[in-house]
């Protein structure tokens, strides 16, 4: 006998979205009392998370997709117990969540949200903006404006460095690391404490940023693309 989660497998491997939304709903009526809980059945939770995205859920099954979201939107990579946010979640159903969970990994790590994420700009592109915010690492003060170019698979990344007295620092270098292929992107502040990188292309992968400033390094929450 079929378990629920090699069921709701199964619906989602249907390739029409209106057979997979009514499977859904059938699923939920069927199932709805006895469900894992989130982070009992980690193959349930994303097949669950991805069937939301074919179906308008009911408040009920709104309110056990919320305590699934967290889970899905945060994962531990290894041992260091990095955090990664799925990008694409802040123009989806879990957008609201998504951003939120962005602010406070940021705050986690020292940096303070100057301009929120997720705004939507168009720029001859669609961009999502993971907003701009800063970090105050003692003898330097950086701020940052990111924002992934979502049909060019690029980053937009503004960066100003100032000294403690405000001003403009040379040479503080900014990484974009992938996790499997390292340094993909590398450059330093000209004489202005800027960094204008309008067009970094980047693929499908997990992504850090890093600031180096003398023997500090400024790191961003990974996330993925």
């Amino acid at each position: 006998m079929n378990s629920p989660t090699d069921e709701l497998k199964k619906i989602l491997q249907a390739k029409d979205e209106g057979v997979i939304a009514e499977s859904v709903k059938q699923f939920f009526q069927k199932y709805g009392d006895n469900l894992p809980l989130p982070g009992e059945d980690s193959a349930f939770d994303r097949a669950m998370w991805a069937a939301s995205e074919y179906v308008e859920l009911s408040a009920k099954d709104e309110s056990m997709l919320n305590r699934v979201t967290l889970r899905l939107l945060a994962e531990h990579a290894d041992a260091t117990a990095a955090t990664f946010l799925k990008v694409r979640d802040l123009v989806g159903n879990g957008r609201e969540t998504a951003v939120q969970l962005w602010q406070d990994m940021l705050s986690a790590m020292s940096w303070q949200q100057m301009v929120p994420a997720g705004a939507l700009r168009g720029v001859g592109t669609r961009m999502v903006s993971l907003g701009t915010f800063e970090q105050d690492l003692g003898s330097a003060n950086v701020q940052m404006n990111l924002g992934w170019l979502v049909d060019q698979d690029q980053f937009r990344i503004l960066l100003n460095a100032k000294d403690g007295n405000g001003a403009a620092m040379a040479n503080v270098e900014l990484r974009v690391k992938e996790s499997e292929k390292g340094v993909v992107f590398s450059r330093k502040t000209n004489e202005d404490g800027a960094i204008v990188a309008p067009s970094v292309k980047v693929g499908p992968g997990q992504y850090q940023i890093e600031i180096l400033v003398g023997d500090k390094v400024a790191q961003t929450p990974f996330f993925v693309l």
